[in-house]
Order: C-alpha cells, then structure tokens, then sequence
C-alpha cells in the first residue's frame, strides 16, 4: 500500500516537471529562432561590407543623412 502511493506521488512529480520542461524548451526554441534570424542578418550585413555595397562616412554626414529619414 505504502509503495502504491509513493510510486503515484513519483509519476505526478515526473509528470509535472516534464510539463514544465516542456515549456522551458517552448521558450527556449523560440529564443533560438530569433537569434538565428539576427545571426543570418549579420552574416549578410558582412557579406555586404566585404563585397563593398557599403558606403563609408564620416560621423557628421552619418549624422545628417539620418536626419533625412
């Protein structure tokens, strides 16, 4: 009897952090997502700069060509 009771208290604890990892893993897979959105744009944003469709300038006309947008 002791043990059919201890073996039902396990599998609810079992059951409830597999539920809980499960949406630790929901969370984290969505975060993954995201950063491999931003890796994939920085590694084009490199592709860019290395293939030289960038413009170079100096602070001040950075500055005043923003103002423009």
């Amino acid at each position: 009897m002791i043990i059919i009771i201890m073996e039902t208290q396990t599998i609810n604890n079992l059951s409830k952090e597999v539920m809980i990892l499960k949406k630790e893993l929901s969370e984290i897979r969505e975060l993954l997502k995201e950063d491999l959105v931003f890796a994939k744009r920085t590694e084009e944003a490199w592709q860019e700069i290395d293939e030289g469709k960038c413009t170079r300038m100096n602070s001040e006309d950075f500055l005043t060509e923003i103002k423009k947008w």
